[in-house]
């Protein structure tokens, strides 16, 4: 539903009845729109499940989104999913359309699950 603009409202009856109506119903189901998206449904993003980063290494991953939105880097990340003990961080190599980096300078070898965002 489309939100209507208000009448023409000359009392407070209207008003209210204005408010109760039309714009709670409104209110309702937005609402509930939102809590029905997820987190990769809200933003332009792609998910890259179980890479392996060896300690101390950079590995570069495909950027998905060369296919989907050409020339588009990824402006961030979040790791979804770690396995092991380690701090991991972008790659000393800069992102490009087709690759990007991340790099493992922990002395532990992990394995993450990464969502890179537009």
């Amino acid at each position: 539903m489309l939100l209507k603009p208000p009448p023409r409202l000359t009392n407070k009856q209207g008003f209210l009845k204005y408010l109760e109506i039309d714009l709670w119903s409104w209110l309702r189901e937005l609402s509930s729109a939102f809590t029905k998206i997820n987190f990769e449904e809200n933003f332009q993003s792609f998910i890259v499940k179980d890479i392996s980063l060896p300690a101390g290494k950079e590995v570069g991953i495909s950027n998905v989104f060369r296919s989907r939105y050409p020339g588009v880097i990824p402006s961030g990340r979040v790791i979804i999913r770690q396995k092991g003990n380690a701090n991991i961080i972008d790659g000393d190599t800069a992102w490009t359309a087709n690759t990007v980096y991340l790099k493992n300078p922990s002395e532990n070898n992990v394995t993450i699950s990464v969502l890179f965002f537009r």
